[in-house]
C-alpha cells in the first residue's frame, strides 16, 4: 500500500498516534520531545530563579500531570514566584513535589486527601480538640458501658458533626491501646483501653491523635507498641510516638486541597518523668523539655510544607495558670516554624495568644476524659482560606458527669467564651466563637 506523507510525517503514523489519544494512551517519541523542549524553554526563560530541585525531570512530570501548556505559560512569567504553580494547577510546589517523589504511596507519614484543581480555591477545614479517654480501666468508658446507645449518650453527637465535617480532625489519644502489659510502677494513673475501642475514632469523625503525651506508655513496651498498630489499622493517624526516634520525632502530612500541612506532636507534660523518650532503637514519644531538636524539627517541616501545625503536651494541671516556659517556648517554635499551636494536659481551658500573627491555644483540657463536672471544653476550628488566611472559631461544651454536651450558641456557651477569652488579654471571641486578637 502506498504511504501518504503529510510534511514528512506519515500518515499511517499519524493515524496511529491518533489511535493512541483515543485510547488514552501516552504517544511516543514525538510528543515526549515536545514535553522537554517545552520544560527546556521554561529553564532558559527563569533559569536561576527557579528553585534546585525545579529541573527538567519535574517539570515534565508537571506537563505530563497538568497540561503542557502549564509549561508554556510558565515560561512566558516575566519573574518566578513560588504562588505561580498554585495558578498554573492548584496545587502549592510543596504539594507537586509530594506527588512527584511518590510520598503519598511510597511514605507511611503522608496522606493524600485531595489534590486542588486549576481554577477552584477550597477552603481547608481542621477541628482540634483535648483528651480523650476510652480506657476500660477509668470513668468515662466504665459510664458508657451503662448507657443505651453508648458514645452518642456521652458525647454529643453534633461534635461528631463538626468533625466529620472536617478535612482532618483531631484529638490527643490520652491512653494506651493494648491486651497486653501491666502498669507502670508507681504509676498513679495508668489508662488501657481494649483495641475493638479504636473504631469509636471512626464514628465521631477523627482523623489524626496526637500521641506525645503522659499516658501512651502506661502499660510498658508491647502495650505501646499495640496502640500504634491499633491506629493504623483503624486509619487514625498519628505524630508524638514511634518505634524509635525517628518515627517517634517525624511530623505527619496532609495533602488536602492544594495545600501540604504538617502536624508536629511533642510532651514536656511530667514533673516526675516516667514516660520513656524514644531512641535510635527504642520506642517511647517525643520529649521537648530541651526545646532544641523540637526546634530543628518544626524548621524541618516548614521548609517542605505550607502550614505546621504543633501539639504540645505541657503545663500544670487543673489551673488556668501558664508556666513560664509555655509563654517563652511557643514564640521559640513559632519563630523556628510552627504556623499553629495547640496544647493539652492541664485537664482544663487555658489561654489564647497571639505571637507575629500566629495562633496559640495554650491548652484545650478534657474532650472526654474525666467525672468532674461542670469543665468548660470545646474545639477549635480552624478555615484555613487558599491563601493562606485563617480564621478561628472556639466551639464551646461542658464536660459534666463523664458526659460532654454541645454548646454553641447557648448562655452557657457564651460563658465558656467569655472565660476562656479572659485568661490573657489580647483577644475576642463574638458569639459565634471567632477568636481574633485585639489591638492594644
Amino acid at each position: 500500500m502506498k504511504t501518504v506523507k503529510l510534511r514528512g510525517i506519515s500518515l499511517l503514523a499519524l493515524l496511529f498516534a491518533l489511535l493512541l489519544c483515543l485510547r488514552g494512551l501516552p504517544i511516543p517519541r514525538a510528543a515526549n520531545r515536545t514535553l522537554a523542549k517545552r520544560a527546556d524553554a521554561v529553564l532558559e526563560a527563569l533559569g536561576a530563579e527557579l528553585p534546585p530541585d525545579v529541573d527538567r525531570a519535574f517539570l515534565q512530570y508537571v506537563g505530563k500531570t497538568y497540561g503542557a501548556v502549564v509549561l508554556d505559560e510558565l515560561a512566558e512569567k516575566a519573574s518566578y514566584t513560588d504562588g505561580v504553580w498554585d495558578e498554573l494547577t492548584g496545587n502549592s510546589l510543596h504539594v507537586l513535589r509530594s506527588l512527584y517523589r511518590g510520598e503519598p504511596t511510597k511514605a507511611d507519614n503522608v496522606r493524600l486527601l485531595s489534590t486542588g484543581k486549576r481554577g477552584v480555591r477550597k477552603t481547608t477545614v481542621m477541628t482540634f480538640g483535648g483528651d480523650i479517654c476510652f480506657a476500660d480501666n477509668y470513668v468515662v468508658m466504665q459510664h458508657l458501658k451503662t448507657t443505651e446507645n453508648g458514645l452518642f449518650d456521652c458525647i454529643d453527637p453534633r461534635w461528631a458533626d463538626e468533625m466529620r465535617a472536617a478535612d482532618i480532625a483531631v484529638l490527643n489519644n490520652e491512653f494506651t491501646i493494648s491486651d497486653r502489659g501491666a502498669p507502670l510502677s508507681g504509676k498513679m494513673y495508668t489508662f488501657r483501653a481494649d483495641p475493638s475501642h479504636t473504631a469509636l475514632y471512626g464514628e465521631l469523625g477523627v482523623d489524626f491523635v496526637t500521641l506525645a503525651n503522659n499516658h501512651a506508655f502506661d502499660f510498658g513496651r508491647d502495650a505501646f507498641l499495640d496502640t500504634l498498630d491499633s491506629l493504623r489499622a483503624n486509619g487514625v493517624d498519628y505524630a508524638g510516638g514511634g518505634r524509635n526516634a525517628e518515627e517517634a520525632q517525624r511530623p505527619f502530612y496532609y495533602l488536602v486541597n492544594g495545600r501540604k500541612i504538617a502536624f508536629v506532636s511533642a510532651t514536656r507534660a511530667e514533673k516526675n518523668i516516667m514516660t520513656p523518650e524514644a531512641g535510635t532503637d527504642s520506642p517511647g514519644v517525643f520529649r521537648c523539655y530541651d526545646p532544641e531538636r523540637l526546634e530543628q524539627v518544626l524548621a524541618e517541616a516548614k521548609a517542605c510544607s505550607d502550614y505546621v501545625v504543633l501539639f504540645v503536651h505541657w503545663g500544670t494541671e487543673h489551673t488556668d495558670v501558664l508556666e513560664p516556659v509555655q509563654k517563652t517556648t511557643a514564640r521559640a517554635y513559632i519563630d523556628a516554624g510552627a504556623d499553629l499551636i495547640v496544647g493539652a494536659h492541664a485537664h482544663q481551658l487555658q489561654g489564647i495568644e497571639f505571637y507575629r500573627g500566629k495562633a496559640i491555644f495554650y491548652n484545650l483540657g478534657n474532650f472526654w476524659f474525666d467525672d468532674y463536672d461542670d469543665v468548660d471544653t470545646g474545639l477549635v476550628r480552624l478555615e484555613l482560606s487558599p491563601d493562606g488566611g485563617e480564621t478561628f472559631r472556639f466551639l464551646p461544651g461542658v464536660q459534666s458527669g463523664c458526659e460532654t454536651s454541645y454548646e454553641r450558641g447557648t448562655a452557657r456557651g457564651r460563658e465558656v467564651l467569655d472565660r476562656i477569652a479572659g485568661y490573657l488579654p489580647g483577644i475576642s471571641i463574638d458569639d459565634n466563637g471567632r477568636v481574633a486578637p485585639v489591638e492594644p
